[in-house]
């Protein structure tokens, strides 16, 4: 009787890998459902941690260029943190004191010139119900929409001396991290760029920065030009709302071009919108793409995604911080051989070549 090979049994799917997917997907969601529940806490801590960040810069360039001791130059660096955003504080309660009583009379303005916009667009043939857009629009009030904003800020207010307090300690203990980092992560640290998250999110946090005073200027010198009032605060609003990618920007613009309607009409209105217009396409698309380059690594698609997520779970304030966020759960993803499959997703097109020449 002739052998006969034995035919190999059919290839069946692993029987672990749907599991293991949704244990990932469990995982995820445990762990989303903390941050959320946690944000209170969590916030503040990342606001520490970012500012000191940026404000390790000036102590680096003091120890090293200019060669002042450090613990005069950590004692420099933290009185001009916690100076500089003291005065910055007073600064914004005084000019929303400054500004509440105007809001009835800039209501009246905003309804006139939406009632003359109106009867202009009709004029030109549009079939406009101009009574049913005023009896939506009746309800818009500034004053709420202003004390929700006091609100946020008063909030952001309670936790002000925690964050510079955490940001203190971070700061004078910034140069023992990278050699705990290095003993207790060392295959991590070695392995994936683990140990350049920390260099990646300074150097997105300075461009942006640097883009954002850029912008600031720009604003500022529009505002004095055409006789827009509250220069400097409505410069700081662009400031610091340009730190949340693509929404913070229409936001900005918008508030600046809604203040410049209100004061002085269409005209410096319009001339306004031109100016943030055309400030917003030089910076974002291309100055931004050219000094930020490929160090994000992360999908334009994925940015926008991540506002919502981070938004939702950690209020507005995960919305600045969300960027920086993505891309150290980039990293970390990438340093895991079971899911570097999901760094990949959350990569540009760049990303996934380098992935592939691996």
């Amino acid at each position: 009787m002739p052998f006969q090979e034995p035919t190999p049994a059919p290839a069946t799917p692993a029987a672990g890998s749907g599991l293991s997917i949704l244990v990932t997907l469990a995982a995820i969601v445990v762990v989303a459902a903390g941050i959320r529940e946690a944000a209170g806490v969590i916030t503040p801590i990342l606001a520490a941690a970012f500012i000191s960040m940026i404000a390790i810069l000036p102590l680096a360039l003091l120890q090293g260029k200019l060669g002042v001791p450090r613990w005069l130059a950590l004692l420099i660096v933290l009185l001009l943190t916690i100076g500089g955003a003291l005065g910055l504080g007073y600064y914004l309660s005084q000019s929303a004191a400054s500004i509440k009583p105007l809001l009835p009379e800039y209501e009246q303005r905003i309804d006139t010139l939406l009632l003359s916009g109106l009867e202009s667009l009709k004029q030109r043939g549009l079939d406009i119900d101009t009574e049913r857009v005023l009896r939506e629009t009746h309800g818009w009030k500034i004053a709420d929409f202003a004390d929700v904003i006091l609100i946020s800020m008063a909030k952001v207010l309670q936790n002000f001396l925690f964050v510079l307090l955490v940001s203190a300690f971070i700061i004078a203990e910034a140069s023992s991290f990278p050699a705990k980092m290095r003993v207790a992560f060392p295959h991590a640290m070695q392995s994936s760029g683990l140990g350049n998250v920390v260099d990646k999110i300074r150097s997105f946090l300075v461009v942006i920065t640097q883009l954002n005073v850029v912008l600031a200027v720009i604003n500022g010198i529009a505002c004095v030009a055409l006789g827009v009032p509250f220069a400097f605060l409505l410069s700081f609003l662009v400031f610091f709302l340009n730190y949340i990618p693509t929404i913070g920007a229409i936001v900005a613009s918008f508030l600046v071009v809604v203040v410049a309607l209100v004061t002085h009409g269409w005209g410096v209105g319009i001339a306004m919108a031109v100016v943030q217009g055309l400030s917003g396409v030089l910076i974002g698309s291309v100055i931004q793409p050219r000094m930020l380059g490929s160090r994000l690594g992360l999908s334009p698609l994925v940015v926008l995604l991540s506002l919502v997520v981070w938004g939702y779970l950690l209020g507005i304030a995960g919305m600045f911080f969300a960027v920086p966020l993505t891309i150290i759960v980039k990293i970390v993803l990438d340093s895991t051989d079971d899911l570097r499959s999901l760094s990949v997703l959350l990569g540009d097109a760049a990303s996934a070549r380098q992935m592939e020449k691996r």
